[in-house]
């Protein structure tokens, strides 16, 4: 460990010497000096291209996202597309982040300075517009800055193909082998002239495929539904709200305080739909204006979520319960045909299956990743199949229901949970009401996740050694028994290797562990049929177990 310090405070004198024209860095890296622990953090690691880009907490040094880890990521991608030995077209995007817009101009400039062709929005702008774009301007790539649903401290790196998904594969390989041969401040040409900006016209052309598509998906008197819509200081503002508007939905009350885009997130420090905590704001307007429900997009728009009072008590609709009532909905308003698809992650409710089989669907599972689903309906529409996609979704609050861009899309979601509260409404219900209806045609299946966080070096050592535990587990978990094993790593299942393993328990629970691939996150999946099983007591117990030893 002090050799690896040691180093790392090697690096920080580099860099101290490197940016000395940088006064803003300059500054940062000053506040460093002499707090070991942080130099270590900053300085001692890298941070790695990997999950098709790049997520971290921005800071100096090369284990932190600043201009010069930018710089390095974006060189490093352009003498790989150098490779290619062809003319190379990219989009780029960014959010309303601290430092998304300087980050993507950055990287804009990087990529120009090599010669390749490169656009970049003129506003901040919601990834499924970038990925709806890439065909559009008949691009190779799209790259977005931003942190999706991460608190303010984050920001990242998402790199797309052609298709519109991000990138899977080989490919990503080949880019981290030509980012590692580069600096961070030599080598770096750069040439921001001849970036071509774009304005709202992509915007609008995404605006009219989302009405084209939504439509029919609305068909019960949308003018007695009372929205409250949240944006949580994101992109996703004016889309959402003209779509809403387009659709014949006039009751939709934004929340003032989460508007406008607020690097900060001054009102919601964790701005993900997945969590309660992030309608607090939003409860406070629903109950202003007697609202029915309450739909929230999170600060990059690919993931939406939806939460409501239910017999006095506010209730969050988890991610699977939405992909269930959307399915539902679907099958009711757009009858599938014959051999379509339906897609769902490894992590999500199998309930899910259900529902979509009783209906003439066909279901894939995938990896944890939208890319995964993306990947899927990039190669039907390259076979001329694409009628074959029906829905698409993943446990995360992601969802897809037409092909017309190859990524999760908060923004059509939002219209499919408004449509639904709608139908549901002028029926005397609401999506809680209905979802117990669900249950009752198909069983009971509750879901419940975790997720618990190891930050730093040791935090690193620490997730390695718990996935070398749960990987040992065979017979039992506490006082339950394991009936089944799955192992992604090493066991044959058809799916590429994933550090993922799966139990399936005596008492019929389902639970599934993974370390995350964009934060210091072991994140657990448990799928009950039994609301009182132990099997999350026990999993929180192993878990405490290695918190303590830390």
């Amino acid at each position: 460990m002090q050799e690896l310090l040691d180093k790392g405070l090697i690096e920080y004198e580099r860099w101290l010497e490197e940016t000395s024209d940088d006064l803003y860095m300059q500054h940062e890296l000053m506040e460093l000096k002499g707090n070991k622990e942080e130099i270590a953090n900053c300085f001692c690691t890298e941070l790695k291209f990997g999950t098709s880009g790049i997520r971290g907490i921005m800071g100096p040094g090369p284990g932190r996202l600043n201009i010069y880890v930018i710089r390095k990521i974006t060189q490093g991608f352009a003498n790989y597309l150098k490779t290619l030995k062809r003319p190379i077209s990219i989009v780029i995007a960014y959010d309303g982040r601290r430092f998304s817009k300087v980050f993507a101009e950055e990287t804009a400039a990087v990529l120009s300075g090599n010669g390749i062709k490169t656009f970049i929005f003129d506003e901040i702008t919601p990834v499924p517009v970038l990925s709806y774009s890439i065909s559009k301007l008949e691009c190779d790539y799209g790259i977005v800055i931003t942190a999706s649903h991460n608190a303010c401290i984050f920001n990242g790196y998402k790199v797309y193909n052609a298709d519109g998904y991000q990138l899977v594969g080989e490919e990503t390989e080949l880019i981290i082998g030509e980012i590692e041969k580069c600096d961070f401040f030599s080598g770096i040409r750069r040439k921001s002239e001849e970036v071509i900006t774009i304005d709202d016209s992509i915007h609008n052309e995404y605006l009219g495929d989302a009405l084209r598509l939504t439509g029919g998906l609305v068909k019960n008197s949308p003018p007695t539904l009372k929205i409250v819509y949240t944006p949580l200081n994101g992109a996703g503002n004016k889309l959402t709200r003209k779509l809403l508007d387009g659709l014949g939905f006039p009751n939709v009350y934004v929340v003032p305080s989460q508007e406008n885009q607020d690097e900060n997130f001054t009102t919601c420090k964790a701005p993900n739909p997945e969590r309660l905590t992030a309608y607090n704001e939003a409860f406070k307007v629903l109950d202003e204006t007697d609202s029915d429900i309450i739909i929230a997009t999170d600060p990059d728009s690919d993931r939406v979520g939806a939460a409501l009072i239910h017999n006095g008590t506010k209730r969050l609709l988890t991610g699977n319960q939405l992909g269930i009532l959307m399915l539902d909905h679907l099958v009711e308003e757009r009858p599938p045909k014959g051999n379509q698809n339906c897609y769902r992650s490894i992590v999500s409710t199998p309930l899910f299956d259900r529902i979509a089989e009783s209906s003439g669907l066909n279901v894939t599972t995938t990896l944890t990743g939208f890319k995964y689903i993306g990947e899927a309906i990039a190669e039907m529409m390259h076979e001329g199949r694409e009628e074959e996609f029906y829905f698409g979704f993943e446990e995360s609050n992601g969802f897809l229901i037409s092909p017309f861009i190859r990524d999760k899309d908060g923004i059509t979601s939002a219209a499919v949970i408004a449509a639904m509260a709608a139908k549901q409404k002028a029926r005397g219900m609401d999506l809680i009401d209905h979802l117990e209806e669900i249950y009752a045609d198909y069983g009971l299946l509750l879901d419940r996740s975790r997720s618990f966080t190891f930050e730093g070096l040791a935090g690193q050592e620490t997730m390695s050694e718990i996935m070398d535990y749960i990987r040992g587990l065979n017979d039992n978990i506490g006082e339950l028994y394991i009936e089944d094993k799955t192992d992604y790593l090493y066991d044959d299942t058809g799916l590429p290797l994933a550090d993922v393993v799966r139990f399936d328990m005596d008492d019929g629970s389902t639970l599934i562990i993974r370390p995350s691939g964009t934060e210091p996150k072991v994140k657990v999946y448990m799928f009950l049929s039994d609301p009182v099983s132990p099997i999350d007591r026990e999993i929180v117990k192993i878990f405490e177990q290695f918190k303590q030893e830390q």
